[in-house]
């Protein structure tokens, strides 16, 4: 035990947990039960938390010297209360929003008229922050406060519930009930998760408590990732109380997917930087919970460097002057040993360097990475093969001067990797990551990430040298654009389908209601559709509804929404259009496709469409709502039948026909 250690030998420290025992507080168990506090000289009491007890609290009032929390430590600091986060555990924010598969809610978008089970602004910032970037206001929807169960959300008394992503989805998954995450982090919104803290006192008065403590917990949240089946072992026999002990199938969950957000392997533990705390709170401000003249200052803990022993300074030169005498007679007597021990070190950096550049060359081909460094003061940057492939050109590893990239044609696809990520480069402190769409040599497009990490700064502080990874993103990106796509549009024709252009029509519903704008509804019905299958066929059939639907596509306007609404129905929905500018765009659509001649082989014929409006002027406000408004298009549709078809019916009395 070291000499600082022993200065407080079993000193009394308690810790306060946010929320009951778990594997999210692995590396604290491991730090007590495998004896690292202990070694410090520390006796650590571990206390569960719970809904009606913070650590937030406890340590502000003194009945505990160090806690673990959220992103609210960020509005007490900056609010006066006198706290410091000494390191963070979540690299990434672990909030999310789960839903049931089947509840129809896949973006942010469709929680508009929803019923959303999450905590208020302080307790569940980062939701809250989503739905403001996605312009969704409080009135938009009904928010339940938290019960911290599955229970609403299985009963369908919520279509989506505020979650611990680590911890709440393993219930849904025990039970094989499919659902769907959505991620404040997709949206931009990724606070910091759980940050270990204490007072600004308690720092100023025994630093040597708070290096202390912190030590042997990072020491035994790396523990806690190397040996996690032990670790889980230790929570199931000592940190399991009843009614809130996890199985280890839980906790064995929680441990995979806290990887993803803590990134032990790539983040070192404890790793946090004042620009992330900065981003968080300007996301504070927009939401309204801090005032745009914040400060963090003092906020981020920095402990001294270890004063030197030798603080008097005569003792220093008498001490030094002993020192310089021994070192001469040692220097003399193992001065020829030396030289052999220099060679054989030499040798064995020499072999340690190669062991080190082969392990970088795995890691880099296992994660199929490719290399980057750039050096401002030499204008130049290096890219090894893969990262050279990666932007699309036909290099070989090599460092590229700029004047050379800027004046090579040949070398495009490395100017666009500079005029796609240098500025922003520019801009970063520590860690980052970006992302880019690129033109390669041959034109076609590219999407690449660029991770990296400055090394220097200039001394303006700008970045001098920096360094870091490229992946080649390409096909992730065309799967998940052609996933999106294929979610919102009708295979047939390419229009949207039925249940998008609903959920954009409750949206749109849902404006009208607090007085923003109105909007008009067509809906359009092929006459006679079953007499040209029977007469022509199904084929011929279909290429009719496949010709219609292009027809339609080009004479609306481009912020009209047409879908596919069934078989041989579509669906226009015309924002901010009054009932004659919907009745003239309406008939002439109606009479373009009542002069479009088909042609299939030997046969030549024409066909016609009836149409129905409605629009929101129509209704007041307590009755109008989606069914109704179908509800009424669908009956006009039916006048326009009985009146002989290729007819426009705007009221019951109001019928617009000509060809």
């Amino acid at each position: 035990m070291s000499n600082q250690s022993k200065a407080f030998a079993a000193q009394k420290v308690v810790l306060q947990l946010p929320w009951t025992h778990q594997f999210e507080f692995a590396g604290f168990y491991a730090a007590k039960e495998k004896g690292f506090y202990a070694h410090e000289g520390l006796d650590v009491e571990i206390r569960p938390g719970g809904p009606s007890q913070t650590a937030l609290g406890e340590v502000l009032n003194g009945n505990a010297d160090f806690g673990v929390t959220g992103s609210e430590l960020l509005l007490a600091r900056t609010s006066g209360q006198p706290v410091v986060a000494m390191g963070v555990i979540f690299q990434h924010s672990a909030s999310g929003m789960v839903t049931l598969a089947d509840t129809g809610v896949y973006t942010p978008q469709d929680f508009i008229g929803r019923r959303l089970e999450m905590g208020d602004l302080s307790s569940d910032a980062e939701t809250h922050a989503m739905l403001q970037a996605e312009g969704i206001t409080q009135r938009q929807y009904e928010q339940v406060p938290s019960t911290f169960s599955m229970q609403k959300l299985l009963n369908k008394d919520v279509s989506a519930v505020s979650v611990f992503v680590t911890n709440q989805p393993f219930y849904l998954e025990q039970q094989n009930i499919p659902y769907r995450l959505i991620l404040p982090r997709s949206y931009g919104i990724d606070f910091y998760g759980d940050t270990i803290f204490t007072r600004e006192t308690l720092v100023q008065e025994n630093p040597d408590l708070a290096k202390a403590f912190y030590r042997a917990t990072l020491r035994g949240w790396r523990y806690a990732f190397d040996r996690p089946g032990e670790v889980i072992d230790i929570i199931l026999e000592k940190y399991s109380d009843f009614p809130f002990a996890h199985s280890r199938k839980h906790l064995e969950y929680e441990h995979n997917e806290m990887q993803k957000l803590i990134l032990p392997d790539l983040v070192e533990l404890g790793h946090m930087n004042i620009s992330r705390w900065r981003h968080m709170a300007n996301t504070f401000v927009s939401l309204g919970l801090l005032q745009p003249d914040y400060s963090l200052e003092g906020f981020l803990w920095a402990p001294e460097e270890e004063k030197p022993y030798f603080e008097n300074a005569r003792l220093q030169i008498i001490t030094t002057a002993i020192l310089c005498a021994l070192l001469m007679a040692l220097l003399l007597f193992a001065f020829n040993r030396r030289l052999q021990d220099q060679v054989k070190q030499n040798q064995q950096l020499s072999d340690e360097k190669e062991e080190l550049e082969k392990k970088e060359a795995m890691t880099l081909w296992g994660g199929d990475l490719g290399y980057w460094r750039w050096d401002r003061s030499s204008n130049a940057l290096f890219l090894d093969e893969q990262g050279a492939a990666f932007l699309g050109g036909q290099h070989e590893s090599r460092l590229f001067s700029l004047q050379e990239v800027q004046a090579d044609e040949s070398l495009l696809s490395v100017r666009h990797f500079f005029s796609c990520f240098s500025d922003e480069i520019r801009k970063q402190k520590g860690r980052f990551e970006l992302e880019a769409e690129l033109v390669d040599d041959e034109s076609q497009t590219r999407w690449v990430r660029c991770r990296g990490e400055v090394l220097e700064h200039m001394s303006d502080g700008s970045v001098n040298i920096s360094h870091g990874v490229l992946l080649d993103i390409t096909e992730s990106q065309k799967t998940r654009r052609q996933v999106e796509q294929l979610t919102i549009t009708d295979a047939m024709t390419g229009v949207l389908n039925r249940r998008y252009f609903m959920s954009r029509l409750g949206a749109f519903m849902q404006r009208v209601k607090f007085g923003e704008g109105n909007f008009s509804v067509a809906l359009i019905d092929i006459d006679r559709m079953e007499l040209i299958n029977t007469e022509y066929g199904e084929h011929t059939g279909d290429y009719v509804i496949e010709t219609l639907s292009d027809i339609i596509q080009q004479q609306v306007r481009p912020m009209d929404l047409v879908a596919r609404y069934a078989g041989k129905n579509f669906a226009i929905l015309l924002p901010n259009t009054n009932l004659e500018e919907t009745q003239v765009a309406c008939d002439r659509i109606r009479n373009h496709i009542a002069h479009h001649r088909f042609d299939t082989g030997n046969n030549s014929f024409f066909a016609t469409v009836t149409i129905g409006v409605v629009e929101t002027q129509e209704f007041s406000p307590a009755e109008l709502n989606s069914k109704q408004l179908l509800h009424v298009v669908e009956e006009r549709i039916k006048t326009g039948k009985e009146k002989g078809r290729n007819v426009l019916i705007t009221r019951t009395n109001q019928t617009s026909t000509s060809i």
